[in-house]
């Protein structure tokens, strides 16, 4: 069962108007990141303040890897050195925020995060869904104000 969902070439399923494009898909592509953002949210909330705060520093690392993997799948050296730098900011501040047990700067990471995706297409271009940037920056609000409300 695992193999047949590994060789499946079915398509991811979008909602409809992110299938559209233009504004309203990019709009579509937004509101669809913030309500993953909330959904993702299902496990800290019911965690204590230490382990959520882990938790926040982890997936920050974790999602800089996402512009990397595209950077690998688009194969270009420029490319990948630029998302190899985003990635080891984001971890690093993923780390400090961590050791230091810093809420702003964790929060900070991805209100910052979600500004890098905002400007991302106009600086560097990555082969990747174009539906991807506004789905991360809904995404990225949501757990950066989420950290903000809770911790700070």
């Amino acid at each position: 069962m695992v193999q047949e969902a590994i060789r499946s070439e079915r398509q991811l399923p979008l909602p409809r108007v992110i299938l559209e494009g233009g504004r309203r898909g990019w709009i579509g592509a937004l509101i669809e990141g913030a309500v993953l953002g909330a959904v993702g949210l299902v496990l800290p909330v019911f965690l204590s303040d230490k382990d959520a705060f882990a938790f926040f520093a982890v997936f920050l690392g974790m999602m800089a890897g996402v512009y990397f993997g595209f950077a690998l799948s688009d194969g270009r050296l420029s490319i990948f050195s630029a998302e190899y730098v985003g990635l080891v900011i984001y971890c690093a501040a993923a780390v400090l925020s961590l050791s230091l047990n810093e809420s702003l700067l964790l929060a900070a990471g991805y209100v910052g995060h979600g500004l890098w995706d905002a400007i991302h297409p106009h600086a560097v271009d990555t082969r990747m869904p174009w539906w991807y940037v506004p789905m991360c920056i809904g995404f990225d609000f949501v757990f950066g104000i989420y950290i903000f409300v809770r911790f700070l």
